[in-house]
C-alpha cells in the first residue's frame, strides 16, 4: 500500500515561476513546468512536508532495491545556506511537472498564468516521489507540481544582478 505523499501547503512565497510555458533545463531534456516554493521554517507546512518526504522514502525502499541509500537526495532545502535575503528563515524546494498547474486566485477563479510572478504569495499542492536514476547512480526524493492558488502580490523577487553591482565608476577610461 502507497502511503500518502500529497502536501497543500499553508502561505508560501514562490519564486522562479515558470508557469506559463513547459521548459527545459540541464538535467532534463523534457520540457517542465516549475516553481520554487519558499516555505517559512515556523510554518505548519514543514511538518507535512517531513511526513511526505518519509512516506515518499517508504514508497521508494523497492525502487532502490529494498533499501534506502546511504546518500538520498531530497528536494528539501535550506535557504539559509543560499545566502539569499529573500531565502532566509525559509526552506525551498523546486517542483516540476510535465503538466501545466491549475492557477486560481482566492475565490478559486481561473487565473491567467501572468498573475503569478517571483515573489507572490500563495499555496501549492505538490506530490513527492522517489526516483532512482541508474545512469548517474543517484537516488532521492523529488517534487511535483500539482496546483497553485494565488493568495496575495508580494515585493518582485529580481533573480539577477543589478548593472550597478556588477560595474564601477570609468572616468576618462580609468575604472574608478
Amino acid at each position: 500500500m502507497k502511503l500518502n505523499t500529497k502536501v497543500i501547503t499553508g502561505n508560501v512565497k514562490l519564486n522562479y515561476v515558470n508557469v506559463k510555458e513547459a521548459r527545459t533545463n540541464g538535467l532534463s531534456s523534457e520540457p517542465k513546468y516549475s516553481t520554487t516554493i519558499l516555505i517559512p521554517k515556523e510554518s505548519n507546512t514543514i511538518e507535512k512536508v517531513y511526513e511526505a518526504i518519509y512516506n515518499a522514502t517508504k514508497n521508494g525502499i523497492q525502487t532502490w532495491g529494498g533499501q534506502v541509500t546511504e546518500n538520498l537526495i531530497t528536494c528539501l532545502k535550506d535557504g539559509d545556506t543560499t545566502g539569499r535575503k529573500e531565502y532566509e528563515n525559509s526552506f525551498y524546494i523546486n517542483a516540476t511537472s510535465k503538466y501545466r498547474p491549475q492557477i486560481v486566485d482566492k475565490d478559486l477563479k481561473i487565473l491567467n498564468p501572468d498573475e503569478l510572478y517571483n515573489g507572490c504569495f500563495g499555496r501549492v499542492s505538490i506530490n513527492f516521489y522517489p526516483y532512482n536514476h541508474k545512469e548517474s547512480g543517484n537516488c532521492g526524493i523529488s517534487c511535483e507540481l500539482l496546483n497553485i492558488q494565488k493568495l496575495e502580490d508580494g515585493e518582485r523577487i529580481i533573480n539577477r544582478a543589478s548593472a550597478i553591482d556588477d560595474f564601477g565608476v570609468v572616468e576618462d577610461g580609468i575604472l574608478v
